[in-house]
């Protein structure tokens, strides 16, 4: 009868096992892409007055027109949120809007340095061009840069990491140029 307990093969099951173990806590794939974000912003009690810069599209869609624009903020309320509701509005000089009219205004969330933006469902199916697409999120990420110390935007479709919305690959974050 032959001897399955050698030396060299409890060696190379140990050996076997080891590797196993390394792979399944070491592999990319297997990391958590969950986002945990803050439950609460610190704001002020009182009503704030703030000037916003909003980036609108040129009416040829070249680039963007910046509009700045006094508002005074809700006691409790995000001067991110409420720079989104603003380029959701659209513009009030002459600008053209980067949203559709109709879509829903997305959320926003401040961890560190870094903006999350959650867009609604109804971003996925707006159908927007590749120009359209750019100066949407875009136009949306350098909002929100301009309005304090937020440096960088990450995306997120319907609580996700998103990976695009048709054109524009928003696996990166997107930061000011420099």
């Amino acid at each position: 009868m032959k001897r399955y307990l050698t030396l060299w093969n409890v060696l190379g099951f140990t050996l076997l096992v080891l590797g196993l173990l390394v792979y399944l806590f070491t592999a990319p794939g297997r990391r958590s892409e969950v986002i945990n974000l803050p439950t609460q912003e610190t704001v002020s009690r009182e009503p704030t007055p703030a000037t916003l810069r909003l980036y609108f599209a040129k009416d040829d869609a070249s680039g963007f027109l910046i509009e700045k624009r006094k508002v005074t903020l809700a006691p409790g309320e995000s001067i991110y949120q409420r720079a989104l509701q603003e380029i959701v509005a659209g513009p009030r000089q002459g600008a053209a809007p980067i949203a559709p009219e109709g879509v829903p205004v997305p959320t926003v969330f401040v961890r560190g340095a870094t903006a999350y933006v959650d867009l609604p469902e109804a971003y996925g199916e707006l159908g927007l061009g590749t120009t359209g697409e750019t100066l949407l999120i875009y136009g949306m990420a350098y909002t929100l840069i301009d309005q304090g110390p937020v440096e960088e935007v990450r995306f997120l479709y319907k609580g996700e990491p998103a990976v695009t919305l048709g054109h524009l690959s928003l696996l990166e974050p997107i930061r000011r140029p420099r």
